[in-house]
């Protein structure tokens, strides 16, 4: 079936955990992926940067909070699942109530990015977030800041909201109204797709790519932590 249109596949995660990182490096060598998001960490070695910087896919910023430690992650064998309501609560809870309140976190991501750049030697291609946590405008707007500020060219938000009844999407596609009207000043010089679409909101792949419009473009997430997305994606011809 040929599409007029075109699907960015990015894979969420790397730096995350060893298997994350591993099935990540997998699919970029059979050429399954065309962005990857990097969680800094310590624990990617310098080959994996290598592999990465040799392979000639998009590498981006995977901001996370402080609290999200990444050692304690390193050995899990699968990915740890939490249900919609209690990532929300969890989303909530981290912007209004917690320790890493904007300023700090605006900090923070200052470290995790000149921390990238000593990695990869150069700033990365693009910029998202665990958990999607860059949407909430406060933090929407260090990201915009961070990207202009650095000549980095593409951040995950999507133009126009996908019409879906996951919560996580219905949220996103609230906060996106807020964040598109300070993303215009930028947009001559920083780019987004079309449309952003995580995985694990479609139930069926083939009327999701049907009710894509035309001639758009889409950033699907992945996360190949999770088993039946990384066998989906070795098998996506």
């Amino acid at each position: 079936m040929k599409l007029n249109k075109e699907i960015i596949i990015s894979a969420d995660d790397f730096g995350i955990s060893k298997n994350a990182s591993q099935k990540i490096l997998e699919l970029v060598r059979n050429r399954k992926i065309n962005r990857v998001e990097v969680m800094v960490s310590k624990n990617i070695t310098p080959e994996q940067i290598q592999e990465l910087l040799n392979s000639g896919v998009k590498i981006d910023i995977h901001f996370h909070l402080k609290i999200h430690l990444l050692d304690k992650w390193q050995d899990r064998k699968e990915e740890f699942k939490e249900g919609n309501f209690k990532r929300i609560l969890a989303f909530l809870w981290d912007y209004f109530f917690s320790r890493d309140r904007v300023g700090e976190t605006e900090a923070e991501w200052y470290f995790q990015l000149s921390d990238f750049k000593k990695m990869f030697g150069k700033y990365p291609d693009g910029i998202s977030s665990h958990e999607h946590i860059h949407f909430f405008p406060a933090y929407f707007k260090i990201i915009m800041e961070i990207a202009s500020q650095n000549s980095i060219d593409f951040v995950r938000l999507g133009r126009n909201n996908y019409k879906n009844y996951n919560p996580v999407s219905l949220i996103l596609n609230f906060l996106r109204f807020f964040d598109m009207r300070f993303y215009k000043k930028f947009e001559s010089k920083i780019k987004t797709t079309n449309f952003f679409v995580s995985f694990d909101w479609i139930d069926n792949y083939e009327r999701f790519l049907k009710n894509i419009p035309e001639n758009k473009n889409i950033e699907l997430v992945f996360h190949p932590e999770r088993p039946e997305e990384y066998k989906f994606l070795l098998n996506l011809k």
